[in-house]
């Protein structure tokens, strides 16, 4: 059996799967999560990484986790996802091309970024006669970091990649009699969209709202400590009949933003298949329980919404039931284990 871990190092939470995969089916070997320390996440102190590094090394060893190769995300917030299209290029030609790309979308000089780009589908299977084409770049300085913390805690890299990357590639398995679904990842910092098609990648965009800012609202509205805000608003999220609609009231400006980046995407599906639309809603990520925010999004924009489940296509034992109601959680670290 082929094994792999996948480490997702959020901003507030630290989150490892590690699962097995023989033939075609996925077993769950190990689960776990811990705190992430505060701020390490953006931190470039030396300190900071050292108690990442710590809590990862406590996570492997709670955990009981046996492999030693991993794959880890890359915070959304800080790496550059888009999806281009380009006209049907030779690989020579389309090295180029991309880098004329990165220098017009990337906002930072290249010499500080690595780049990367896959062909998502070949100018004959899109129906516009052009290649889709996904394009990452993720700072260099990033990177270095993300490895020196998991060789330190005794790992092996293999691959990183950004969550929405992850997050496709783990609920591809989940509907897969739906053609057309749309995805979003609401995070603490950022909330990524992504639109599937036939499993595939289509579309990639960041919202620089999540859970953070919810919490920031409540805070400046009702004058609420951190702690409060964070417990108000994972007790009663966006339902209208607490407090007068206080606690609504405030969250909304934060979903509003997020519901129309939804839209938006959804407009630019509809307008490039003519006669297609989105079939389904999957809502991920850390901030996806919040009370009301499913319903909220289904009746914003009039399509069925529901709480994400990466455990379709993944064996376990009884022991990790406790996590069948946390799969929005564990989303990117099933899907960076899913990843060869």
């Amino acid at each position: 059996m082929n094994t792999r871990i996948g480490l997702d190092i959020g901003s507030h939470n630290i989150k490892l799967i590690e699962m097995g995969l023989s033939g075609k089916t996925y077993t769950l070997l190990s689960a776990g999560s811990m705190p992430t320390p505060p701020k390490s996440v953006a931190s470039s102190l030396a300190v900071d990484e050292e108690a990442l590094i710590f809590t990862v090394k406590q996570l492997i060893k709670e955990t009981g986790c046996k492999s030693s190769d991993v794959n880890l995300s890359l915070p959304e917030a800080q790496v550059f996802t888009r999806v281009i299209e380009l006209p049907s290029l030779s690989p020579r030609e389309l090295t180029t091309a991309i880098k004329w790309e990165a220098e017009q979308y990337i906002p930072l000089p290249l010499d500080q970024v690595n780049i990367d780009f896959s062909i998502l589908r070949e100018a004959k299977d899109t129906g516009t006669g052009k290649m889709d084409v996904l394009l990452v770049a993720a700072p260099k300085t990033l990177i270095e970091k993300y490895l020196n913390i998991v060789e330190q805690a005794d790992l092996v890299p293999v691959a990183a990649e950004t969550e929405i990357l992850s997050t496709a590639r783990a609920l591809a398995f989940s509907v897969p009699t739906l053609k057309h679904v749309l995805i979003i990842s609401v995070g603490a910092q950022t909330s990524e969209i992504a639109i599937l098609k036939s499993g595939v990648l289509l579309f990639a965009r960041s919202v620089s709202a999540g859970g953070d800012a919810m919490s920031r609202a409540l805070m400046q509205t009702l004058e609420f400590s951190a702690l409060q805000a964070e417990e108000y608003k994972k007790t009663y999220g966006l339902n209208p009949s607490i407090l007068e609609g206080k606690i609504f009231a405030s969250l909304k400006p934060v979903a509003d933003m997020i519901v129309g980046e939804i839209r938006r995407a959804i407009g630019f599906f509809e307008e490039r298949y003519k006669n297609e639309h989105i079939e389904a809603i999957l809502v991920s990520g850390g901030g996806a329980k919040l009370p009301g925010l499913v319903s909220y999004v289904a009746q914003a924009v009039g399509i069925e919404t529901q709480l994400s489940n990466p455990w379709v296509n993944v064996q376990k034992d009884l022991r990790f039931s406790v996590l069948d109601a946390e799969g929005p959680l564990f989303t990117v670290a099933v899907g960076l284990a899913m990843r060869p």
